[in-house]
């Protein structure tokens, strides 16, 4: 397709209004965590490498249930897009039965990983500072997840102001309480990295009562019915639901399984080498959130243009946002290698573990061209509601190459935490180029089985 400049311009202006709000909400979301790893940084290695062992278990098993949850966005974004307001609110209802069910799944494995700590051979002391943080946590899995049933139904009808604002008093109240409750200020007891669970479950209830109050009030969700009761659940749109978001969870637990089974394994090699792996994780999550936002906005502008009948248009948007999301991650990734030992000296003064650290933030580079890409890729897809085969490709790709390489080169061959971080780069980059092609084939396809010429209407955009 040969787009021409000005309907490029165009899209990638509406990426932007949809999408900027959505990269500070990440910004916003990671700031807690690099604000607990650079406070949990100056208790010592132990409880680092702790807050990294539950953190990772943490990561893998809520995104899990949120991918579920993460239908709604789609589903919502077609309705919207389709003119079909009052669905839209029936769907956000359903939702928050999917929410209940996850949480109760998500927090019976939160209080049951002392065995597989065990089995992998976490250091004892490391391992019962990591349980204590996830129960900690836990409680405010429920929170959370109804949390991102609002987020969700916002980011379809591409109201993402709310979530933004939400998320930036979040930040502030999830600082206050971890710095209390780590370091034992305000009157509160030092709880050190349990604390910090602590402090983010009670941030994650003020999250949901928040955009809930909000949604309650605002005159801009009147058409979209959304507060009639707490309805019976529906069996068929659950299984719709479920039928779009479970492969979306699956993916997103592959992928989440597999950065805490390194992290796990990393953790194996000693306390330094998980302080380490911590480290370069949570500053890539960080820089992370740039295109991971572009991407959630690109599933936004592909599903309304579907919902609107016109799929050239979702496919030179879903083109748009993946070429966007490639050309920042590159750009972040270069200056990531450049400034590495600046970065690695912010967390940490162990002198142990600063070196460590550079090498693999310099690994990490290329793991985030790769991330960046493939996200966006992902959440182009999602916008047309292709979810079965990406989590097929995604299967095979983060466990078929990703642990292969990570096994290989980092125990058989010797490599060490350098090898664990070679295989995440080697997954995330070949992630990126299959899920790329097959947006490419499915937007083909999409617009071959156009049954009329159709017309080319503008984003819907919910300010």
């Amino acid at each position: 397709m040969s787009p021409r400049p000005a309907d490029v311009a165009r899209d990638v202006r509406a990426l932007c209004v949809i999408g900027w709000p959505l990269i500070l909400n990440n910004l916003f979301n990671i700031g807690v965590n690099v604000a607990d790893t650079l406070m949990i940084g100056r208790l010592g290695s132990t409880q680092l490498a702790a807050l990294s062992i539950g953190s990772g278990v943490w990561i893998g098993v809520f995104l899990a249930g949120l991918g579920v949850i993460m239908a709604l966005g789609p589903t919502v974004a077609q309705h919207y897009g389709a003119g079909r307001h009052a669905e839209i609110g029936h769907d956000m209802r359903q939702a928050i039965w999917l929410a209940l069910a996850m949480s109760v799944l998500v927090v019976t494995v939160m209080h049951h990983v002392e065995p597989v700590l065990a089995w992998i051979g976490i250091q004892p002391e490391v391992s019962e500072i990591a349980r204590g943080y996830l129960h900690a946590l836990s409680f405010g899995v429920p929170g959370v997840y109804l949390y991102h049933v609002m987020r969700q139904m916002n980011e379809g009808i591409g109201r993402t102001v709310p979530i933004m604002i939400v998320m930036g008093i979040s930040l502030a109240i999830n600082v206050a309480l971890n710095f209390g409750f780590v370091f034992g200020h305000f009157g509160l007891p030092p709880l050190g990295t349990v604390g910090s669970g602590v402090g983010s479950a009670m941030t994650f209830w003020c999250m949901f009562a928040m955009i809930a109050i909000h949604m309650r009030r605002s005159p801009h969700y009147a058409g979209f019915v959304l507060w009639t009761g707490l309805e019976k659940p529906d069996r068929h749109a659950l299984a719709r639901l479920v039928a779009l978001g479970g492969p979306i969870g699956l993916s997103l637990m592959l992928q989440a399984g597999l950065f805490t089974t390194l992290a796990l394994l990393m953790g194996s090699l000693g306390k330094q080498f998980g302080a380490a792996h911590q480290i370069t994780l949570n500053y890539a999550g960080l820089v992370f959130m740039i295109p991971l936002g572009l991407a959630m906005a690109t599933t936004v502008c592909v599903g309304q243009a579907i919902g609107r009948d016109d799929p050239r248009h979702a496919r030179r948007l879903g083109v748009t946002g993946i070429a966007v999301c490639g050309s920042i991650a590159s750009t972040v990734a270069a200056l990531t290698w450049w400034f590495a030992p600046t970065i690695a000296g912010l967390y940490t003064h162990d002198a142990t573990v600063v070196p460590l650290a550079t090498s693999l933030l310099a690994i990490s580079a290329v793991l985030q061209v790769g991330d960046g890409t493939q996200t966006a890729a992902a959440g182009a897809l999602r916008g047309m509601k292709d979810t079965r085969v990406p989590l097929l490709i995604n299967a095979c790709i983060y466990w078929g190459v990703g642990f292969s390489v990570a096994w290989v080169l980092g125990f058989r061959a010797g490599a060490g935490a350098i090898g664990i971080w070679t295989g995440l780069a080697s997954a995330l980059c070949t992630a990126a180029v299959a899920l790329s092609l097959r947006f490419v084939w499915v937007a083909r396809r999409r617009i071959l089985d156009a049954p009329r010429e159709l017309s080319r209407k503008p984003v819907l955009v919910h300010d």
